[in-house]
């Protein structure tokens, strides 16, 4: 009824059929929507209740006491109904605030690593992500475990022991590929200077898409490489002792390309190697590179698989 009471009085104001009283009291209620920076807990509602009641005591006309009191007594629940109302909008105001500075602000967090780094994050749920050199990872803290379990890998590598929740999906996404997973272990390896993304999974099972496009849903020991440049993809197995060797420092390279050969040389010694010819960089390599070995021999141990020499201009070793 309040409500019918409070729209009619609207709607007679905008046909300009309200009277002296209604208008007043209504400009009055359009000023207070104006004062946004006033919280509710600072409006006063006993001190607006007595100015709305002298603002209209003082707009009555004074015909006869019984229109006085004709008038007041409208006036009366007018007024609460305005009190109300005015209480009523300034905290609905309030909660749309918040939740539109929640929906516009998430909580976003990067992790990354340099040369030679590898670093260890625990997530809120009890699922660590373990780093690799030159990566870096993203994820929003204040939406994560509500719904989805969501991580973007922005660059580089990374192995996820994810803690299992049958109602919530740990999610990765990394460049055109989605890697979805309930509970489980799996390594994503994204680095710029390669042509594919990798996923390779350690325990249970792992669904990958690209492009909203699936690629195939891995177990343990499986992998699948996608190509960014022509969109393919290939799923073989791979060797679960040495794939995440990294983690403890060490990369086994098994008939790899230069390209791959010149990335762990970057992230286990912070050097920058290049073939200086189509020749070169058409080469396979099948070696270890480790940290507890010089730079000095694995570059000696490089140069002998194909009986190649080095030189080094600035800060790049060129290999020919």
């Amino acid at each position: 009824m309040k409500r019918r009471i409070f729209e009619s009085l609207i709607y007679r104001y905008q046909q300009n059929k309200a009277n002296k009283a209604e208008r007043s009291m209504i400009d009055r209620w359009y000023d207070t929507l104006d004062q946004e920076e006033l919280p509710v807990k600072e409006i006063d509602e006993v001190q607006l209740w007595n100015s709305i009641q002298q603002r209209i005591g003082g707009t009555v006309p004074k015909k006869s006491e019984v229109r006085k009191i004709s008038y007041w007594s409208g006036a009366v629940a007018a007024s609460l109904l305005l009190c109300f109302g005015i209480l009523f909008w300034k905290k609905q105001q309030e909660l749309n605030l918040i939740a539109k500075e929640t929906h516009l602000k998430p909580g976003y967090r990067i992790f990354e690593t340099g040369a030679s780094q590898r670093k260890r994050v625990l997530l809120a749920d009890g699922s660590t992500v373990v780093m690799n050199a030159y990566s870096k990872i993203k994820l929003d803290t204040v939406s994560y475990d509500r719904r989805d379990r969501v991580v973007e890998l922005l660059a580089g590598e990374a192995f996820f022991e994810v803690k299992k929740d049958s109602t919530k999906a740990f999610i990765v996404n990394t460049q055109q590929v989605q890697t979805t997973v309930l509970g489980t272990s799996f390594t994503v390896k994204n680095y710029a200077e390669l042509d594919d993304i990798s996923v390779s999974v350690f325990t249970g099972k792992v669904q990958v898409t690209a492009n909203n496009h699936p690629l195939g849903v891995l177990t343990r020991g499986e992998e699948v490489r996608y190509s960014k440049n022509n969109h393919h993809s290939n799923q073989e197995a791979f060797d679960l002792t040495t794939r995440n060797s990294w983690i403890e420092g060490r990369v086994y390279l098994k008939q790899s390309s230069f390209a791959e050969l010149a990335l762990a040389v970057k992230n286990i010694y912070d050097v920058d190697i290049k073939a200086d010819d189509e020749r070169i960089a058409q080469q396979r390599y099948s070696m270890p590179i480790s940290k507890q070995l010089s730079w000095a021999a694995t570059l000696e141990s490089i140069k002998a698989i194909h009986h190649n020499k080095s030189r080094k201009e600035g800060g790049i070793v060129h290999i020919y």
